[in-house]
């Protein structure tokens, strides 16, 4: 439960008694190895935060599975653009290790945007860091080489390549299985 808090106070401060008003609304909740967090097609329930554990985010495409993005330590986890709508997720979320998560559910969350001010601030900051992220990540897409791409994975999130599956990384780096490999060669 410190991690929530401490994840929390990366963006604002809260008081213990908001503290003591936001804490009961968070749950841990454990996924083996493989076990999807969120299937394609349902309405995601659940803001995250990942305590331990990767899990893949990825989208059927034309047969195949295409990876979008990771979540891990610290981070964010879920289908945020499905939690807010709620509708359908066009995505899933699946555990690449036992992970653990604590969650909150939406109508927790947005019932304390309206009873404690910092949750709402911290909710427009969330917002605020997840569209920039988006962007930053498209805008890489769009713009550099498989190198350079590669790149910014090794520095970003080196833990990843010890972790995730090699055809899950090249997806989400969108290049070959067989480019990704001459490059973790080449490049170190």
């Amino acid at each position: 439960m410190s991690l929530v808090r401490r994840t929390i106070e990366r963006y604002v401060k809260l008081t213990d008694a908001e503290w003591a008003v936001v804490a009961p609304h968070w749950q841990p909740r454990d996924f083996p190895k493989g076990a999807f967090i969120t299937r394609t097609g349902e309405v995601e329930p659940w803001f995250s935060i990942v305590e331990q554990g990767v899990q893949r985010l990825f989208v059927e495409h034309d047969g195949s599975e295409v990876c979008v993005g990771f979540a891990y330590d610290g981070s964010w986890s879920g289908v945020y653009d499905s939690f807010v709508t709620r509708t359908p997720s066009r995505f899933a979320v699946q555990a690449v290790t036992d992970s653990r998560l604590w969650s909150i559910r939406r109508e927790a969350l947005y019932g304390l945007y309206d009873t404690v001010p910092a949750m709402d601030r911290w909710g427009r900051l969330i917002l605020e860091e997840l569209l920039i992220g988006r962007a930053t990540r498209e805008i890489e897409q769009l713009t550099l080489d498989a190198e350079a791409r590669y790149r910014n994975l090794i520095r970003r999130s080196p833990h990843l390549l010890q972790l995730v599956a090699q055809k899950d990384i090249a997806s989400y780096l969108r290049m070959t299985p067989e480019t990704f490999s001459r490059l973790r060669a080449r490049v170190r």
